[in-house]
């Protein structure tokens, strides 16, 4: 596996010299070596430099000279970079292949847990497991969804104070702008690739801004409380569902679904789709162009994708274990973490092992991180 670990680590040092022309070799060097040693268990500054004996006040000098915009470029550029090759490759196979990986863009949130409340774009929020108000960091995810794999394309921290700038639907459009041109450049159109949304995002306005951008396909979970007009009848959604009937066996769904065209006074003419999961009835909402039920359920089974992502983020990245000063070092901290979820993906395909089988080796293996040091020039000598 080190050969595989030494060709990832010059990848995204090539990511690095086309994309990031002005940041210094030795901040380059420093995010690269705590992206490697992630995969040994070493999830924060310190943990490396206890580990191969080297001085903490320069990992944290090296990574405090990135900017701002250079910090946030980070969750964006290296991810989209990487989904460029996925797309060409799977825009090259035949349809049937194409279809079997159903490359899907979706959009959600989640709460980081932090130990600090300083920690900038920190803030009290609700936590299931631990039945209270816990500090958090908010993040707004957009990733595509391959196949098995996940990239994420742009990550932006979102806090609950400050101006009018933590309106996530707007900022939803914004991340979105900045994901296309990216792709545009690159010849390649994400537009005509379905998009997906949690229940907590729907709104006309979302809607309207998502077909001025070109999506043609855009997929919403509905919440109980929508009203919808459903064969004449007016009611919300909880009352359309004790009155439907799901249909088993369906063509190409493994699961009990109604298919039915509503007009919504909030979201005008859609297509809605009832289905059971895990005993409940649950709703879909299909704007753009109308898709089957099949179709719909295939699209909306890639969501999950997304839930994956933050999941790889808390348990086998330990996002909560780094921590920097700063606006500028909450980008860092988060975008080292989505190059370590990049760098595993990477090696998982080649290896074909899942991260937490990649981990469990390397971790026992840690002695081995030294010979990885010497790819890193700038930082090894140590301070006089």
């Amino acid at each position: 596996m080190r050969h595989k670990i030494i060709k990832s680590t010059l990848f995204f040092q090539d990511l690095f010299s086309s994309y990031f022309r002005r940041i210094r070799q030795r901040t380059v060097e420093t995010l690269l070596l705590l992206c490697v040693c992630h995969l040994f268990g070493l999830y924060n500054p310190n943990q490396v430099a206890d580990a191969l004996k080297l001085p903490k006040a320069r990992l944290y000098r090296n990574l405090g000279s990135l900017s701002l915009y250079h910090s946030k470029c980070l969750n964006l550029r290296l991810g989209c970079a990487m989904a460029v090759d996925f797309i060409k490759d799977t825009e090259s196979k035949s349809a049937a292949t194409q279809s079997r990986r159903c490359m899907t863009v979706s959009v959600d949130d989640s709460n980081l847990p932090r130990d600090a409340e300083e920690i900038p774009y920190c803030s009290k929020y609700y936590s299931k497991e631990h039945n209270a108000p816990i500090w958090c960091q908010n993040v707004l995810g957009i990733t595509l969804k391959c196949g098995d794999h996940v990239l994420p394309l742009d990550m932006r921290l979102v806090s609950k104070q400050g101006r009018g700038n933590t309106d996530k639907p707007t900022l939803v459009i914004t991340m979105l702008q900045e994901v296309l041109a990216f792709f545009d450049t690159h010849g390649i159109d994400l537009r005509k690739y379905p998009i997906t949304f949690d229940s907590w995002y729907a709104s006309r306005k979302l809607v309207d801004a998502l077909s001025e951008l070109g999506f043609t396909s855009i997929l919403v979970h509905g919440k109980n409380n929508f009203v919808m007009t459903i064969a004449e009848t007016k009611a919300k959604l909880s009352a359309h569902k004790k009155n439907i009937e799901l249909c088993e066996n369906q063509w190409g769904c493994d699961k009990p679904v109604y298919r039915a065209k509503a007009i919504s006074p909030t979201f005008g003419e859609c297509i809605v789709i009832f289905f059971r999961d895990r005993g409940k009835i649950r709703t879909l909402l299909v704007f753009g162009k109308p898709l089957r039920a099949s179709e719909a359920m295939r699209t909306w089974s890639q969501h999950h994708g997304i839930e994956q992502f933050w999941r790889h983020l808390k348990t086998d990245l330990h996002v909560s274990a780094m921590s920097l000063q700063s606006r500028e070092g909450a980008y860092v901290s988060l975008g080292i973490k989505v190059m370590s979820y990049l760098m595993l993906l990477q090696i998982s395909i080649s290896e074909r092992r899942t991260f937490h089988q990649i981990q469990l080796q390397l971790t026992g293996e840690r002695q081995t991180l030294t010979d990885f040091i010497t790819h890193f020039h700038t930082i090894t000598p140590k301070e006089p």
